[in-house]
């Protein structure tokens, strides 16, 4: 039965850049030298992205509205829910918000680390859901952590996911 986390329960933390609100869901270890981080961040105005040197970083639209992020002058256009990019962590971000303000979510993974993030169908076991569209078990917004991990029934890009 896995452990489930509503929007309530997230924690609300500033940017690393001080230009934003993120809400973290789960890290782990529970502390700044963490390998695996999960948060939704509220994209409110245009600007530069917090760096992560050291993570993979895994982004995917979580919210309603359009995100074009700049990439170290490569454009990367995010129209719809679970349209994502994967970069180093360390990697310039800059973001326009052609509709206004949405959200994303974000896994940060310590390079090195053997694990796998991804939305829809995984065969491997699973041991973090968000789900971005309601699942018939979990609500839209919502997380859900399995200990130990479990496989789990997941639609096209209804939930992302993370497995070790």
């Amino acid at each position: 039965m896995p452990r489930i986390l509503t929007p309530a329960e997230f924690r609300a933390q500033p940017w690393k850049n001080g230009r934003g609100i993120t809400h973290e869901i789960v890290r782990r270890p529970d502390d700044d030298a963490f390998d695996v981080r999960v948060s939704l961040a509220e994209d409110r105005e245009p600007g530069p992205f917090s760096r992560f040197p050291g993570h993979r970083r895994w982004s995917f639209l979580a919210g309603p509205a359009p995100i074009v992020l700049d990439v170290e002058g490569t454009s990367h256009e995010l129209r719809g829910l679970g349209d994502h990019v994967e970069l180093p962590g360390d990697r310039a971000i800059e973001c326009t918000l052609p509709a206004g303000p949405t959200r994303l979510l974000t896994v940060l993974v310590r390079d090195g680390l053997d694990a796998m993030v991804g939305h829809g169908a995984c065969a491997s076991p699973i041991w973090f859901v968000f789900a971005l569209a309601p699942l018939p078990w979990l609500s839209a917004g919502c997380a859900a952590v399995f200990e130990p991990p479990a496989i789990v029934s997941l639609p096209e890009r209804g939930g992302v996911w993370v497995a070790s």
